[in-house]
């Protein structure tokens, strides 16, 4: 016969009264077998409370038997928490283990004082959300991730104009002009204030910024873009337009379906090759 949440020997822990070894250990088995591979050091994780604002006081670490098992990292900004990892290992799955957590970690949420819990699913995650949906979160909108390659036949057509490189923290100021729609939690301006390390570059229209853009460095000529924002969708397709010309390969994640500027990245040729929902429940 086997096991049942009722059965189980099951309790609860601030993630905090855990080392960042068993809880990095934790959170890479928690994610086996996930659609992206995931292995967290603890310095990966020291670095991700920091940006994230994460409280491993606030976070579960879900036991059997006394051995970690699962995990529920939560953050708290203001009135909002967002939950930013959440698994089973691998040998615990199948048991109904997942909803108890769940619950656990909305309870948890709720003892903070915050008024929403905020999460993101890759929407081809058809367990985790009929999880989530149960737990009674719901679906606000979605965040794409978009990439673009160059094609094979030459550059893209050079633009006229350019883009002037400029410290991140000057291109910040105008986070909030610049974004129409709620950034995602990663991609909020705490967290890029916080993250720090971005290379950033300015499109600029009779010396005002129209758009910008902050990104790192990848391999083979590629960028990965943190944070773009623009006045509209036309300043936004001709900024993009310009790091085409000088990059092989450029991917953003989480950026707003609801966004005009999304828009932007489809007429610059972008593709989706995945998409998150974001799921939110009033505490």
């Amino acid at each position: 016969m086997e096991p049942t949440p009722h059965s189980i020997n099951m309790r609860f822990a601030p993630a905090g009264t855990f080392d960042l070894d068993t809880l990095a250990d934790l959170f890479t088995r928690s994610f086996a077998e996930y659609f992206y591979p995931v292995n967290l050091s603890a310095e990966n994780l020291a670095q991700q409370m920091r940006v994230e604002s994460i409280d491993l006081w606030h976070s579960l670490v879900m036991l059997v038997d006394e051995q970690p098992v699962g995990i529920a990292l939560l953050a708290r900004r203001g009135e909002r928490v967002w939950c930013g990892g959440f698994g089973i290992t691998l040998p615990w799955r199948g048991y109904g283990l997942a909803q108890p957590l769940a619950e656990a970690m909305i309870d948890q949420a709720r003892q903070t004082g915050a008024r929403t819990l905020t999460l993101e699913v890759l929407t081809r995650n058809k367990r985790a959300i009929r999880l989530y949906t149960r737990a009674g979160l719901h679906i606000t909108r979605d965040l794409l991730i978009v990439e673009w390659r160059r094609p094979k036949d030459g550059l893209p057509s050079k633009p006229n104009v350019s883009l002037i490189a400029t410290n991140a923290d000057e291109l910040l100021e105008h986070f909030g002009l610049l974004h129409p729609v709620a950034a995602a939690w990663q991609r909020e301006l705490t967290t890029l204030i916080l993250r720090g390390g971005l290379l950033g570059a300015a499109l600029r229209m009779n010396e005002d910024t129209a758009a910008y853009v902050l990104y790192q460095k990848g391999s083979n000529g590629g960028l990965r873009l943190a944070d773009l924002g623009a006045q509209d969708a036309t300043q936004a397709k001709l900024l993009l337009a310009a790091l085409q010309l000088h990059s092989k390969h450029l991917v953003s994640v989480n950026e707003p379906a609801n966004s005009p500027l999304t828009t932007a990245f489809i007429a610059a040729g972008f593709v989706e090759i995945d998409r998150q929902h974001e799921m939110t429940i009033k505490l």
